[in-house]
C-alpha cells in the first residue's frame, strides 16, 4: 500500500515557521553541508521532500528533525534562500503537536492569543490562590514561612511535577510508537535498551554535546547549558531543599544554599537574557525568526529568575511587604512556565532530543542485528 498524502501538511508547517521552504528545488546542498547529517540519517533534504509531498506518516516516523540543532549551516549555503534550518525548527514544533495526546500543544503553537490567555489565566489563578490561603502578614520583619507554608508550596510543586511528568512521559511513549520500527527479526535484548538509554538519553540530556559538532556554536551551547543547569539547580532547591531555601534565616553570602540560588539565578538570567537580546537583534540564523512560543519561554524564565533574586534582596533589606508581594509574583509565574512549556511547549524539546537519539540508535541496532537462519551462518541485514 502506498503512502497516504496529506495535501495540507506544508500549509501547517508554514504556519509554524517554515516560511520560505517552497523555494527549495531539492538540490541537496543543505544535506551536504550539514555537520550533523550522516549516512542513513540524511537531512534536511529528505525531511523537506516528505513535507513537499505531503507524506505525514513518514514525517512522524522520522527522528531526524530532532537530530538537527539549528546551527544554520544549511541556511547559509542554500542557493535558493529556502531557510532549511528554519524549516527543521518548524517541523519540530509540528512533531511536538503530534506527540501530544491532549491536542493542547497544537492550540498553543497555532494561536498566540490562546497561549497568552492561558498564561494570564494560570498566573491569575495562582495569585488568587495565594491571596486566599496565605497566612498572617507580619510587617515587623520578613517572615516567609508564616506568610506561606513551605510544606504547602512543596506539596503543590511536587504534585504539579508528577502530573506534568506523566503527561510528558505519555507523549514520549507516543513518540516511541511513531518512530521505533523493530520487527520480530530485529528484537533487541533488554540490556541493550538499558545501556543505550544511559549512553544516549542521560549523556545527551546532561551535555547537549551534539551542538558542539556545529561550527561557531559554542556560545549557543553555553547559553543552553546555563539555562538547563540553572533551572535544574532551582528545581532541586525548591523540591528537595525548600525548608532550607524558603526560610527566615539570614544566611551569609557564602552559605551553600544561598550561593547555589545566586549561581542558578545568574545562569538563568544570562542564558535567557542572551536569548532575548539575540531575538531582538536577530543576530544569528537561529534567531532570524522567532515564534511566539520562543518568546513566551525565554521571557518567563527571565522573569522567574529576576523575581527570585528580588525576593532575596528585599528579604535581606528587611522589607516585608515588598518581599511578600514579589514572592507571590514569583510563585505565580511558575505555573504558566511549567504547565505550558514542559509537556506542551518549547521546554519539552529537552526530552524529545535525547530520546530521538535513543530511538534512532535502537532502530540502527535492530537493522544491524544478525538474522538467524537454520542450518547456515548468521546473515547481516
Amino acid at each position: 500500500m502506498g503512502d497516504k498524502v496529506y495535501p495540507k501538511l506544508m500549509d501547517e508547517l508554514k504556519e509554524l515557521g517554515a516560511l520560505n521552504v517552497s523555494a527549495c528545488y531539492s538540490c541537496g546542498v543543505c544535506t551536504a553541508t550539514c555537520p550533523l547529517s550522516e549516512e542513513g540519517h540524511e537531512f534536511p533534504r529528505r525531511i523537506i521532500r516528505y513535507a513537499v509531498l505531503g507524506l505525514k506518516d513518514r514525517l512522524l516516523s522520522s527522528t531526524e528533525p530532532w537530530l538537527c540543532y539549528y546551527c544554520g549551516e544549511c541556511t547559509k549555503t542554500c542557493p535558493r534562500g529556502a531557510d532549511p534550518a528554519g524549516f527543521m525548527m518548524a517541523v519540530r514544533r509540528y512533531l511536538t503537536t503530534q506527540y501530544d495526546f491532549t491536542g493542547f500543544s497544537k492550540l498553543l503553537y497555532k494561536s498566540k492569543t490562546i497561549e497568552v490567555i492561558s498564561a494570564i489565566i494560570l498566573f491569575s489563578l495562582t495569585v488568587l490562590g495565594i491571596y486566599l490561603i496565605h497566612g498572617p502578614i507580619i510587617l515587623t520583619g520578613v517572615d516567609l514561612n508564616t506568610f506561606l507554608s513551605p510544606h504547602l508550596v512543596e506539596t503543590v510543586d511536587k504534585t504539579m511535577m508528577v502530573i506534568l511528568s506523566l503527561l510528558l512521559l505519555v507523549n514520549i511513549y507516543r513518540m516511541y510508537r511513531f518512530t521505533v520500527r523493530i520487527n520480530d527479526g530485529g528484537k533487541l535484548p533488554f540490556t541493550t535498551y538499558v545501556l543505550e538509554f544511559i549512553k544516549t538519553v542521560v549523556t545527551h540530556f546532561l551535555t547537549q554535546k551534539r551542538m558542539l559538532k556545529c561550527s561557531d556554536n559554542v556560545l549557543n551551547w553555553a547559553m543552553h547549558i546555563l539555562i538547563v543547569y540553572g533551572y535544574a539547580t532551582v528545581f532541586i532547591l525548591v523540591v528537595i531543599f525548600l525548608d532550607l531555601f524558603q526560610t527566615n534565616i539570614m544566611y551569609p553570602v557564602n552559605n551553600p544554599i544561598r550561593l547555589a540560588g545566586y549561581i542558578a539565578a545568574a545562569a538563568l538570567i544570562a542564558g535567557s537574557g542572551y536569548g532575548i537580546y539575540g531575538r531582538i537583534r536577530k543576530n544569528t540564523i537561529m534567531r532570524q525568526y522567532s515564534h511566539h512560543t520562543d518568546w513566551m519561554f525565554i521571557i518567563l524564565i527571565f522573569l522567574l529568575a529576576v523575581t527570585g533574586v528580588l525576593v532575596d534582596v528585599f528579604k535581606y533589606l528587611g522589607l516585608p511587604m515588598e518581599t511578600y508581594i514579589t514572592y507571590a509574583i514569583h510563585l505565580s509565574l511558575e505555573p504558566p512556565f511549567v504547565i505550558l512549556m514542559i509537556p506542551f511547549g518549547k521546554w519539552s524539546h529537552l526530552a524529545y532530543r535525547p530520546f530521538a537519539i535513543y530511538f534512532t540508535r535502537l532502530n540502527d541496532l535492530a537493522r544491524k542485528k544478525p538474522l538467524e537462519v537454520v542450518g547456515s551462518d548468521s546473515i547481516k541485514i
